[in-house]
């Protein structure tokens, strides 16, 4: 379960004592064997990162230890890559603490970027500029099932193991509504600012670019000053990179360390770029095989046949749905760059976002695209927000 917070636009520190339903764990997950992506992910990264979709889940039952790792029994369904049958994971209750406690520090980070960004966030009609170039602030703490399942794939058997390897439990947004040359800028001044004030431990810099750098968000001179004041000031190495990305995907990622051991990531990225990324975070699981909720089932019926029947890689259906999967790889990395360079969306625009179509792709390519409309990333934002509004029901009910 990911919640997500909405800043306020005026002044001070949030309260902790925030009024909230809590999240419960345990809703029935929708998974498909799928392709690796062979180097050319279409989530471009070499890992998983932040999802902010708001998901519901029922409450697990907990187990009566909360420190030796459980064995699961669980029949092994075929197409089930997550949790298979005697897999030794963290338990619930566990899982639930580790949650519990990263609540606080998610919290602490919401209160201190609202304390050092709130004022680059247009208040009213105002649009975003250069000087308020942000669109909105998001937070998300990972759910403890999620927790859980991730510490399975990872082979972490206690908390101690968990906090260490899992750099993501806390999550941020900084959507920019503004993009351009130089807009972020001012955001990482601030980010320096709130680094040289002990407010925020950063340990990793990460510049996702397109080939094209006239389109990045910040140069890397001054990532590598967010770098530098974070190392001077906690006396540890900050490790920088440079991440060209054929998609187009771009955005920087910032990892931070809590007080309590506890890690997380802020990301930096443009409202068009965001809204993209939060809609392929389903069909980059689907094709990895992840999981992903069940109300997405008729988004993994559209991407099926970009899917392998079985495990045979010489399998002719398997090759047929190779090659698939390799178009809308292709249309992915175009959807990105489209997103990247058009003009920025209005930040009081009530309509649906306005994705690359696969029509409008196909009149770039010189051979014959097999994609079906269907698939096309406007028709599929679509199912995912009567999927995402029929979520929100059950969280209410």
């Amino acid at each position: 379960m990911i919640k997500i917070f909405s800043v306020p636009l005026g002044g001070g520190f949030f309260s902790p004592k925030i009024n909230e339903r809590r999240t419960q764990n345990g809703q029935e997950l929708q998974t498909f064997k799928g392709f690796g992506l062979n180097g050319k992910n279409l989530a471009p990264l070499a890992e998983d990162t932040l999802t902010f979709s708001g998901r519901k889940k029922h409450k697990e039952k907990s187990v009566s230890n909360p420190i030796e790792p459980q064995a699961v029994t669980r029949t092994r369904h075929a197409d089930d890559k997550v949790m298979h049958k005697k897999e030794r994971t963290i338990t619930n209750v566990l899982s639930h603490r580790i949650y519990k406690e990263a609540e606080a520090d998610t919290r602490m980070l919401k209160n201190i970027l609202r304390n050092y960004l709130g004022y680059l966030v247009p208040t009213g009609a105002k649009r975003c500029s250069k000087e308020q170039p942000i669109h909105s602030l998001e937070f998300r703490t990972k759910g403890a099932n999620s927790i859980r399942e991730k510490a399975t794939q990872k082979y972490l058997y206690s908390k101690e193991a968990v906090i260490d390897r899992l750099g993501d439990i806390v999550g941020a947004r900084i959507i920019l509504g503004e993009n351009s040359s130089g807009s972020a800028d001012v955001v990482i001044d601030k980010l320096i600012e709130a680094v040289k004030d002990g407010k925020i431990k950063i340990t990793e810099v990460e510049n996702h670019t397109p080939f094209d750098k006239r389109f990045q968000y910040v140069g890397q001179a001054k990532l590598h000053k967010l770098a530098q004041a974070s190392s001077n000031k906690y006396g540890i190495f900050v490790n920088e990179k440079s991440v060209r990305n054929e998609t187009g995907y771009t955005a920087v990622h910032l990892a931070v360390q809590f007080p309590d051991g506890y890690k997380g990531e802020i990301q930096i990225l443009g409202r068009d770029v965001a809204l993209l990324k939060e809609l392929e975070d389903i069909p980059y699981k689907i094709l990895q095989g992840k999981s992903v909720h069940k109300e997405y089932s008729e988004i993994v019926d559209i991407l099926k046949p970009l899917c392998p029947v079985d495990d045979n890689p010489d399998n002719p259906e398997n090759i047929k749905r190779a090659k698939l999967k390799k178009e809308f790889v292709a249309y992915t990395a175009a959807a990105y760059k489209y997103q990247r360079f058009k003009a920025p969306t209005s930040r009081r625009s009530a309509l649906l976002p306005n994705f690359l179509t696969i029509d409008e792709y196909a009149k770039t390519q010189r051979s014959k695209i097999h994609l079906t409309p269907d698939m096309d990333f406007n028709n599929l934002y679509k199912l995912k927000d009567f999927a995402d509004q029929r979520i929100k029901q059950q969280m209410e009910q």
